[in-house]
């Protein structure tokens, strides 16, 4: 079968709405192209197996929304559809709304705990701190004004150049002030002691005096010859110490038994060490009678724990390096009662009791003061 196409090339145009063309038809016969037959006998295909009906369609439904995803989608919702007020200056610098959103610096730490390591001595741990080597001394009691250190010990690091103070019964805001000769506000005035008043401190607490400074021990010459010491028992004050026993003419006795280990010097300004060799487990007396002023501390470092006992005539003894504490701060003890355990916590080389006799705000020799 012969078939001839029609190929109509040109354009048409509208002109006042009548279309007309502008190119003429040609016709060109095609060979080589054939159709199939078209049989009327052939039924038509059936449209509804082809396409089925729309109405019973399945359609894709979405995945359930988590009841967390729901709630957050709401709370967008809500703030989208909240007005917002015109940014201000700051929101708009990218300086100042950085500025604005900083965290605060971090409060500095009331105390820090250096651990010794070899070669260190105090003028270097004092420089490594920016510290003055008398304040690393001032806060670590048992610390001698000398470059000499034990391996392994603990000092205690102020935040600054002052004093730490362990707040005592009956202490005072403005009392301590006095004591390290600055004004109040001085104290007050220092966040991490998180103070909001002067009449706000609690016992026991550890407050940091900034630019305190430690009053320098008096130094008591020791008793006369024929006077009562423990050279009047048949010992010396090296030998065997016999604890309790009668007291002083100043009203105390030896809290504990053994051989002073450390005495009372330019090494050792503060008081005395009582060895307490072959001695773990001893309780420790209280000197005199009188109220505990203090019982706590820090074992890590310095004094340990310790207790602080003060006489009605304003004699105040110190008991350091306990093991245990066995008396609570603002009980009243009698002359020989347990105060503690003899130990070895703190800055410490061996059990031993530290004691310290402090008459009336002057530190002295407790040799003085002791039968």
């Amino acid at each position: 079968m012969l078939v001839i196409i029609f190929v109509a090339v040109g354009y048409a145009t509208f002109t006042g709405g009548t279309f007309r063309s502008q190119s003429h038809a040609f016709a060109a016969p095609i060979t080589g192209l054939t159709l199939p037959g078209v049989s009327s006998s052939i039924p038509a295909a059936d449209q509804s197996v082809l396409r089925p009906s729309l109405v019973n369609r399945t359609s894709n439904t979405l995945a359930p929304v988590a009841d967390k995803h729901r709630e957050v989608a709401e709370q967008l919702a809500r703030i989208y559809a909240t007005p917002t007020a015109e940014p201000s200056p700051a929101a708009e610098d990218p300086l100042l709304r950085a500025a604005a959103v900083a965290p605060p610096p971090p409060e500095p730490k009331l105390e820090e705990t250096y651990i010794v390591k070899d070669g260190d001595n105090v003028s270097k741990i004092a420089a490594q701190f920016g510290l003055s080597v008398q304040t690393i001394v001032d806060n670590n009691p048992e610390i001698p004004n000398s470059d000499f250190l034990v391996l392994g010990q603990q000092v205690l690091i102020p935040p600054g150049e002052g004093i730490l103070h362990n707040i005592h019964l009956n202490d005072t805001i403005s009392g301590i002030a006095d004591t390290y000769g600055v004004e109040l506000a001085a104290i007050t005035s220092f966040a991490p002691n998180h103070l909001a008043s002067p009449d706000t401190i609690v016992e026991n607490k550890l407050v940091f005096v900034p630019g305190g400074k430690k009053i320098a021990p008096v130094a008591v010459p020791l008793p006369a010859a024929g006077t009562a010491s423990s050279a009047d028992s048949g010992t010396s004050a090296n030998a065997g110490i016999v604890a309790g026993g009668t007291s002083s003419d100043h009203g105390l006795i030896w809290p504990i038994g053994g051989p002073i280990s450390s005495a009372y010097g330019p090494s050792h300004p503060l008081g005395i060490d009582i060895d307490g060799y072959r001695s773990a487990g001893t309780p420790v007396g209280a000197a005199t009678r009188g109220t505990v002023v203090f019982a706590g501390g820090n074992a890590c470092c310095s004094y340990g724990l310790y207790v602080v006992v003060m006489s009605p005539g304003g004699i105040e003894t110190l008991y350091a390096h306990l093991s245990s504490i066995a008396v609570s701060q603002g009980e009243t003890v009698s002359q020989g009662e347990e105060v503690g355990i003899i130990g070895s916590t703190g800055y410490s080389t061996g059990t031993h009791l530290h004691f310290e006799v402090i008459d009336n705000g002057t530190r002295v020799n407790p040799v003085a003061y002791l039968p």
